[in-house]
């Protein structure tokens, strides 16, 4: 160097360097209903005040219970359907940079004896952690979503038809009055009661017979709570709906839009009820891979109409299981969201999400990030690596003393193997083996062969680590006492040093002892000696900097969004 480098700057971070006080960005999440029949998949933009945003969504006819509802067992050929269903929408997810996934299985894998060894295949094949829900939670999500889409003033009964189960939610306003969920879907019903095609006149009544002694406790609960209107939602109740409604209208509206008066519903379930497979395959507004269980789903529901003579009106939900999902994630992830908001890239909310879940000593890490990526702006010049590596300085430094929630003695170890097994998004594996590297040799011993994580690395890589890090030990050891006692820094570069001098708010020995003990590595990989210095820096704005400082750049660290 024929020239030295003077840098000055202000490390002490009043509240966050990493916060915005400008726009918020949202979480894009990914969840996935399983259910008996469909897969169905949503990705949302999940925002910090409560709302979320459709980003696209996918449907997937699976067919999971066939021929196995009554067996309590997934078939092999099913569960095929099921692994290629959900690469497509893994695939999907992953092309909208999806950042968390949440997935529900209901009826057919939580009642299947081999639903967990579905689970462990898909754990295995796309890393998703699927949650088998229970009957009653699977009634408050779809409570959750429903109320989201549709307007309940009076008591309302809400009913969702699935595949394997049927859930049935009384309701009026915000008030959840009545909720259970009974084993009488669509293609479990079909699979026990339907032979003939057309549905004969015995087995129709059987059906009836049957789903009204089982929906007994929910007809008393509409009697108590004086229902006088049914809200329907998922697909057997909408493709009923459309045959509804393709009788009377010309497309002007569509079934949410419109309230069907029963004894019109109730013609045309009959009419639905008396069809064959042939006649329903011709209609356009059933779905054809429901053909063969809609008939089953128009006895349920005629005979909830049947049973509940003071129900007036049915309404039709856009929302179902997989929105009351959405928002329960919202609810539940609510402070979360909040917290992570300001950040808008996914490898910075991803960074920050860990240094929370693991109770971060965030003012300390922010000092540590601050001072780190100042010198590697200082040290550039003879740094053996990419720019870029600036940004995973920063994580690293962010990230250095994650592990202390595992052990205090051993935290930089511990840090290590978080950050490597941490998920952490929009990484690349070498990237994330830098700063896993960097934050375990932060302090302590220098890095060595026998370490097989770091030996794994090529030699130009493990020389950027070793940089890096002993940029990370200078930074730690100016806020040794965890207390931000430096201010301000100013850095002065040249072919035989670099020589640090501090303001500090309080007595400045500490940081001047620790911040030269740390300077060993440094020394070695830079090729300086290092000196550490108290001083006075006169801090100024950019537009007041003083003109007798000719070399100086004063300003005040940014982070990268």
């Amino acid at each position: 160097m024929s020239a030295s480098v003077d840098r000055a700057a202000c490390i002490l971070v009043p509240e966050t360097t990493y916060a915005s006080n400008g726009s918020t960005s949202p979480m894009r999440v990914c969840v996935i209903d399983l259910g008996t029949n469909s897969f169905h998949a949503v990705i949302v933009d999940a925002h910090a005040n409560g709302s979320y945003q459709i980003v696209d969504r996918m449907k997937e006819m699976v067919r999971l219970g066939q021929h196995g509802l009554s067996a309590n067992t997934l078939p092999e050929a099913a569960m095929e359907r099921g692994m290629k269903a959900l690469k497509r929408i893994h695939l999907l997810a992953k092309g909208w940079d999806t950042e968390e996934y949440l997935a529900f299985a209901t009826s057919a894998i939580r009642e299947a004896t081999n639903g967990g060894e579905f689970i462990r295949r898909v754990r295995n094949a796309f890393g998703l952690r699927i949650r088998p829900i229970s009957g009653e939670q699977e009634a408050g999500l779809i409570y959750q979503g429903v109320r989201r889409a549709v307007e309940i003033t009076s008591p309302t009964l809400l009913v969702d038809i699935g595949g394997g189960s049927v859930e049935f939610i009384v309701a009026a306003g915000d008030e959840r009055l009545f909720a259970t969920s009974l084993k009488l879907g669509a293609a479990r019903m079909t699979e026990r009661f339907v032979n003939s095609d057309p549905l004969s006149e015995e087995q129709e009544q059987a059906l009836r017979d049957h789903c009204a002694d089982t929906m007994a406790e929910v007809f008393e609960a509409c009697r108590a709570h004086d229902v006088t209107g049914v809200v329907g939602s998922s697909g057997t109740i909408k493709s009923l709906a459309r045959v509804a409604l393709n009788a009377v209208e010309n497309g002007s509206q569509t079934v949410f839009q419109r309230t069907f008066d029963v004894p019109h519903v109730q013609a045309s379930l009959e009419r639905t009820i008396a069809s064959s497979a042939e006649e329903r395959m011709a209609q356009s507004t059933i779905d054809p891979k429901r053909v063969d269980q809609i008939g089953a789903g128009a006895v349920l529901l005629d005979t909830i109409l049947e049973h509940l003579p003071a129900v007036e009106q049915v309404r039709v939900s856009t929302n179902a299981l997989r929105e009351g999902m959405v928002v329960h994630f919202m609810d539940t992830n609510y402070a979360r969201l909040r917290r992570i908001a300001p950040f808008r890239t996914p490898r910075r909310r991803s960074v920050h999400e860990l240094a929370y879940r693991y109770n971060w000593e965030e003012r300390h890490a922010q000092h540590a990030a601050a001072t780190s990526t100042f010198l590697f702006d200082v040290c550039r010049p003879l740094y053996d690596g990419p720019d870029r590596d600036a940004e995973l300085l920063e994580y690293a430094s962010l990230l250095h003393d994650v592990g202390h929630l595992v052990s205090h003695d051993t935290h930089a170890r511990h840090s290590r193997y978080l950050i490597e097994n941490a998920n952490l998004q929009g990484f690349q594996p070498d990237e994330i083996a830098i700063m896993s590297l960097v934050a375990r040799y932060h302090r302590g011993r220098v890095p060595l062969a026998s370490d097989e994580h770091y030996r794994q690395q090529s030699e130009a890589v493990q020389r950027r680590v070793r940089q890096l890090a002993s940029l990370v030990r200078i930074a730690e050891g100016l806020d040794r006492s965890h207390f931000q006692n430096v201010t301000a820094l100013r850095a002065r570069l040249t072919d035989e040093a670099l020589v640090l001098s501090i303001a500090t708010k309080g007595d400045p020995q500490l940081e001047v002892w620790s911040g030269g003990e740390e300077g060993a590595m440094f020394e070695d990989e830079f090729a300086r000696t290092l000196q550490v210095k108290p001083t006075a820096i006169d801090v100024r704005a950019p537009d007041e900097t003083d003109p007798s400082v000719s070399h100086a750049t004063v300003s005040a660290p940014e982070a990268v969004r």
